[in-house]
C-alpha cells in the first residue's frame, strides 16, 4: 500500500465534493430527512421516549437514497471525463486506488452524519429533553457502520457504469436488499423463512446499536460486507490487466469463485458470532441493557450445564403498542437479545411482531394460548382500550412455561430468567398450599365457580403447586408450605400443621387479625369460624371448632395478640386520603425515626422500598425461645395499637387516631424465624433435670427415653400478620405498573415481589431474589411532559370549576323547588285535601321544570367539558407541532450557511486575476 497515493486520491475527491455547493444540497436533504424521520412520526410523541427509534426505522431507507448520491460519481465521473486512464497509470496498486476512493466517500458520509447528529441533538436540547448520551452516540455509531457497508456496495455500482444516473440507480438496487429484508414478511408468507431473511436486514443488525450496545456481531456484519464489496471493487478495477478470449473468461470464473468463497467465510463467521455474541458493551448512561450480576451468574451455570439442550423462546409482540408500553416493549426485546447473546447458544429467541388477526396470531393462540390482551391507554387525557400482544413461551424438551402477557409493571428480566431456568431444570420444587377457609384454588360450589387466585397462577410459573389437606398428617416431599389464615382450620388440621413444622418443613404463615371483607370472606384470628355456604341459606352458620393458633406461635417462639391491629399515621401519597389502617412499610419512614423499615441484612427484604399492609397485626419475640428471630418489616413510630373490633365500628378512622395517644413504638409485622427444634415431650424427667443441673463445661446431650441422643430438626418460617396483600387486586396493580387502571395511580408498593421472595427463600431457591427487585428507566421527553402537564392541569381546573358550578346550580334549583312545597304546607287556609292536590300539582309542574333545568345544566357542563378537552388537544398539538417545526428549520441551517460561504468563496476565486473590463463585459453578457 502506498499511503501517499491513497492520501492524494482521498484529498482530491473529498475537497472536490465540499468545494461544490451541490454537495451541501445533498447534505441538507439528508439532514432534513433524518430530522423529519426522528420527530415527525406520531409515534415519537406518543411513546414519549427521548431516543432515536423512529429514525432507526427509516435510516436504512434514507441511506438507500443518500449513499448512491455519494458513490455514483466515485468512478462513473472518472470514466465520463476520461480521467480514469490517468488515475490508473499513476504508480499505485489497485488497492491504493480503491481505498483512496472509499475513504473519501466514507469521510463525506461521516461529515454528513455529524451534521445530522448535531442538528438532531440541538432540537432535543432546544426543549424536548436530554436523551441518554450513550444511547444517542451508540445509535449513530450503528448508522456509521451501516453507511460504511452501503458505501462499498455503492462503489461496486459506480464501477459498473460511466453514467451518473445509471450509477445512482444501480447503487439503490444493490443496496435495496439491506433495507427490504426488514419487510420480508410482506412477500414471504411463511413466518419461519421470513424471520430467517429479516435476520440479515440492516434493521436487524442495527438492533444492538439502537439499544445502546456495541456488539461484536453487529460490527462484524457490516465490516464483513464492506470487505467483500471492496474486494469486488478491486476485481472490477483490475480486470483491465486480464487478457481477452478464453483467458479473460477463466479469470471471471476464478475471481467470481473467490468472491463467493469470501461470502461463505464471512457469512459462516457472522452466524457463529451471532450465536456466541458475548463480547458486547452497554454504553448507555442508565445501563438499560445490562443484565444483573445474578443473571450473568445463572447464565454461566446454564452455559456450562451439558444436560441442558437448546432452550427455545418464542416472543409474540405487537408491532405498535400504546405509549404506556413503549419502554416496556424495548425492555422485553432488549432483554431477550441479551439473554440469547450471553447464553453461549443455549437460548434461541424467535421474535414475532404480529397483528391481532393474522395467521401468526392464530398460531400463538393454538400452540401457547397467547392472545392479545386488552389494556387501558390514555391519549390526551382520554382513556381508551386497545388489544396488544406481549406474550412469551419458553420450551425445553417436554417442559414449557407460557407467560400469556407480560404487563408493564412486571420486571422483564426476572420474568424471562425465571421461565428459562424453570424449564431448564429436571424437576421443579414443590409448594404445598395448606387448605384453609381462604379459597386460593379454583373450585365449584352452590355459590358458583371460583377462579384460581393470582397467587397460585404466579407460583405455577416456577413451582409445582400442590393443595395439601391438613386434616390428614402432612407428609410428602414439600420444599415449602404456605398457610394462609391457618387459624381458620379445625383443631386436627392445626395439630397436623404444627407437627409438619416440627418435622422440619419450612413454612410461610400469613395470619390476619382483621381480614378485609372486600378481599376475603374469612374470620379474623380471634373471631368465630362459622359454617357458610348453602347451609347459611337454611338457618345454618353454626360455629365450627377452631384450632389453637397459639400452638404454632409457641413453637415458633412468637407472642402475638390476636385481637390487636396496628394503625399508622403515615401516608407517602398525601394527594390521596388513605385511612390510617393502610399501614405503609416505606423507606421514607427512616425520616420518622425508623432506622430500618426493611431488614437490609436479610435477602428476603433487602432492597425493597415500599409495601402496603392493611390493618395488620404485630408480633414480638418470646424471650424464652432459643430460635433466631429476625424482623423483616417494621412500621414507623407514629402508630396506635387498637382492638380490631373498634376499627370495624369506627366511621372516621382519622378522628380515632387523633384521639388515640400515638405510641413511639415501631411494630414488627413480619419476621423470619430460624433455628433447631428439640422434642423434649418424651424425655425422662430425671434425665432432663440432671442434664440441666450439670455444671460441666461441655454440654451434656439430651437423651430420649431409650437413652439415645435426641435428633434436632430445623425450624425455618416466615410469619406475616396480614393476608390482604395476597388479594388479586395487588397482583393487578403490580402488573399494570405505576400507571394502572385502578383508583390508586402511581402506586409503587412491592407486595407481590416480597411474597415471592419469602417463598423462594424458604424453599432454598435464592436465584431470583435480587433479579425480582430490579427495574430499568428510560429517558423521556421531560420538557414536553412539563408543558402538557401544565395544559392538562389548567384543563382539569376548568372542568372542576364547571362541575362545581353545575352542582351548586342543581342544589339551588332543588332548594327552590323544596321551598315552594314548604310554602304550601305552611298555609292555614287550605284543607288537607286541597293542600294535597296543590302539592301534587306543584310537584308535577315544578318537577318538569327542575328536570329540564338540571338537564340543561348537565348539557352545559358537557359542552364545557368538550370545549376544554378540545382546547387541551389544541395546546398539546401546538406544543408538538412547534417542535416539529424546529425539526424542519434548525437542521439545514448550518449546511446551508456553509454552502453559501463556499459558493461565494468559489465565485471570488474565479474572479481572481481577471481584469475589471473583462468582468464588466461578462456582466453585460449575463
Amino acid at each position: 500500500m502506498n499511503p501517499t497515493v491513497t492520501s492524494a486520491i482521498f484529498k482530491r475527491d473529498f475537497i472536490s465534493y465540499f468545494s461544490n455547493p451541490t454537495g451541501y444540497v445533498f447534505i441538507c436533504v439528508f439532514v432534513i430527512l433524518s430530522s423529519m424521520a426522528t420527530f415527525v412520526p406520531p409515534a415519537f410523541f406518543n411513546n414519549n421516549l427521548a431516543n432515536l427509534d423512529q429514525l432507526s426505522t427509516w435510516m436504512p431507507w434514507i441511506l438507500l437514497v443518500f449513499i448512491p448520491a455519494i458513490t455514483m460519481s466515485s468512478w462513473s465521473e472518472e470514466r465520463r471525463q476520461g480521467t480514469d486512464e490517468l488515475l490508473l497509470t499513476i504508480p499505485a496498486s489497485d488497492f491504493d486506488v480503491v481505498i483512496g476512493k472509499y475513504l473519501s466517500c466514507a469521510a463525506i458520509f461521516t461529515v454528513s452524519l455529524l451534521f445530522s447528529m448535531f442538528s438532531i441533538w440541538i432540537v432535543f436540547s432546544w426543549g424536548l429533553g436530554s436523551p441518554d448520551m450513550g444511547l444517542f452516540l451508540c445509535t449513530y455509531l450503528g448508522y456509521w457502520f451501516l453507511g460504511l457497508a452501503m458505501l462499498s456496495i455503492g462503489m461496486v455500482a459506480s464501477f459498473l457504469t460511466k453514467n451518473l444516473t445509471v450509477g445512482f440507480v444501480f447503487g439503490m438496487l444493490l443496496n435495496a436488499p439491506l433495507a427490504a429484508f426488514s419487510i420480508a414478511d410482506w412477500f414471504v408468507k411463511d413466518p419461519k423463512y421470513a424471520q430467517m431473511i429479516s435476520r440479515w436486514s440492516a434493521d436487524a443488525q442495527l438492533a444492538d446499536f439502537e439499544r445502546g450496545v456495541i456488539s461484536l456481531s453487529g460490527v462484524s456484519y457490516f465490516l464483513s460486507l464492506m470487505v467483500v464489496m471492496l474486494y469486488v471493487c478491486m476485481v472490477l478495477i483490475g480486470k483491465r490487466h486480464w487478457g481477452t478470449g478464453d483467458d479473460g473468461d477463466s479469470r471471471w470464473a476464478h475471481y467470481f469463485g473467490r468472491a463467493i468463497a469470501l461470502v461463505v467465510i464471512f457469512g459462516g463467521l457472522n452466524v457463529f458470532i451471532s450465536n456466541y455474541n458475548s463480547l458486547r458493551a452497554d454504553i448507555t448512561t442508565e445501563r438499560i441493557n445490562s443484565l444483573s450480576e445474578s443473571t450473568i451468574t445463572l447464565l454461566d451455570e446454564l452455559r456450562n450445564n451439558d444436560e441442558v439442550d437448546t432452550i427455545l423462546v418464542d416472543a409474540y409482540v405487537s408491532p405498535t403498542v400504546p405509549s404506556e408500553y413503549a419502554a416496556h416493549k424495548l425492555n422485553l426485546l432488549g432483554t431477550l437479545q441479551e439473554l440469547q447473546s450471553m447464553s453461549g447458544g443455549k437460548i434461541h429467541v424467535s421474535v414475532y411482531q404480529i397483528e391481532n388477526f393474522s395467521e401468526q396470531a392464530a398460531t400463538a393462540e393454538t400452540r401457547f394460548n397467547i392472545v392479545p390482551q386488552p389494556v387501558i391507554t390514555s391519549t390526551r387525557g382520554v382513556n381508551s382500550q386497545e388489544e396488544i400482544f406481549m406474550g412469551v413461551a419458553v420450551r425445553h424438551k417436554l417442559d414449557k412455561v407460557v407467560v400469556p402477557f407480560i404487563d408493564k409493571g412486571i420486571p422483564v428480566e426476572y420474568e424471562l430468567v425465571r421461565s428459562i431456568l424453570t424449564v431448564a431444570q429436571d424437576t421443579r420444587k414443590r409448594v404445598g398450599v395448606v387448605k384453609t377457609d381462604v379459597q386460593l384454588f379454583s373450585s365449584f360450589s352452590m355459590q358458583g365457580a371460583t377462579e384460581e387466585s393470582q397467587l397460585i397462577t404466579e407460583l405455577r410459573k416456577q413451582y409445582e403447586v400442590v393443595e395439601v389437606d391438613p386434616e390428614e398428617p402432612i407428609v410428602g416431599d414439600y420444599d415449602v408450605l404456605l398457610a394462609v389464615q391457618p387459624s381458620a382450620m379445625s383443631p386436627q388440621a392445626m395439630d397436623n400443621l404444627v407437627d409438619a413444622v416440627k418435622g422440619g418443613m419450612p413454612v410461610a404463615v400469613f395470619e390476619d387479625p382483621m381480614p378485609m371483607p372486600w378481599a376475603w370472606d374469612v374470620p379474623g384470628t380471634s373471631e368465630d369460624r362459622t359454617m357458610g355456604g348453602p347451609m347459611a341459606m337454611f338457618g345454618g352458620g353454626q360455629t365450627l371448632p377452631k384450632g389453637d393458633i397459639q400452638k404454632l406461635y409457641s413453637l415458633l417462639g412468637l407472642e402475638i395478640d390476636p385481637e390487636q391491629v396496628v394503625l399508622q399515621k403515615y401516608n407517602p401519597y398525601p394527594q390521596y386520603p388513605f385511612p390510617e389502617f393502610f399501614v405503609f412499610i416505606d423507606e421514607g419512614l427512616e425520616a420518622y425515626g425508623t432506622p430500618q423499615p426493611f431488614n437490609l441484612n436479610q435477602p428476603i427484604s433487602s432492597g425493597f422500598k415500599q409495601l402496603l399492609t392493611i390493618a395488620p397485626g404485630h408480633l414480638r419475640k418470646d424471650e424464652t425461645t432459643k430460635l433466631t428471630y429476625s424482623p423483616l418489616l417494621v412500621t414507623g413510630n407514629l402508630t396506635a395499637e387498637v382492638p380490631f373490633s373498634v376499627v370495624g365500628r369506627m366511621n372516621n378512622i382519622v378522628d380515632m387516631v387523633n384521639q388515640q395517644k400515638l405510641s413511639k413504638e415501631s411494630f414488627t409485622v413480619g419476621a423470619l424465624i430460624e433455628g433447631e427444634y428439640e422434642d423434649t415431650d418424651d424425655l425422662m424427667g430425671d434425665l432432663a433435670e440432671q442434664a440441666a443441673a450439670e455444671e460441666d463445661e461441655e454440654e451434656t446431650p439430651k437423651l430420649d427415653e431409650t437413652g439415645k441422643p435426641i435428633e434436632k430438626t430445623p425450624i425455618k418460617a416466615v410469619v406475616i400478620t396480614d393476608i390482604d396483600w395476597l388479594f388479586d387486586e395487588f397482583f393487578r396493580i403490580r402488573s399494570q405498573g405505576e400507571q394502572n387502571i385502578t383508583n390508586l395511580p402511581d402506586m409503587k408498593f412491592q407486595n407481590v415481589s416480597f411474597v415471592l421472595n419469602v417463598l423462594d427463600y424458604l424453599a432454598g431457591d435464592d436465584r431470583f431474589l435480587d433479579i425480582r427487585k430490579r427495574s430499568r428507566s428510560h429517558r423521556v421527553l421531560t420538557l414536553i411532559e412539563k408543558a402538557t402537564y401544565e395544559a392538562r392541569k389548567e384543563s382539569r381546573e376548568t372542568i372542576d370549576e364547571a362541575q362545581t358550578e353545575m352542582e351548586e346550580a342543581i342544589e339551588q334549583a332543588q332548594q327552590k323547588f323544596q321551598g315552594k312545597l314548604d310554602a304550601i304546607r305552611q298555609r292555614n287556609d287550605l284543607s288537607p285535601q286541597e293542600m294535597e292536590v296543590m302539592i301534587r300539582r306543584v310537584e308535577v309542574t315544578e318537577n318538569r321544570k327542575l328536570e329540564r333545568q338540571i338537564s340543561q345544566l348537565r348539557k352545559d357542563f358537557q359542552r364545557t367539558q368538550l370545549q376544554t378537552q378540545r382546547q387541551l388537544d389544541r395546546e398539546v398539538r401546538g406544543v408538538q407541532d412547534r417542535y416539529k417545526t424546529y425539526a424542519w428549520i434548525l437542521p439545514p441551517i448550518l449546511p446551508i450557511l456553509l454552502g453559501v460561504l463556499v459558493y461565494f468563496h468559489r465565485r471570488g476565486g474565479e474572479r481572481e486575476g481577471v481584469s475589471k473590463t473583462r468582468l464588466r463585459y461578462n456582466q453585460r453578457e449575463e
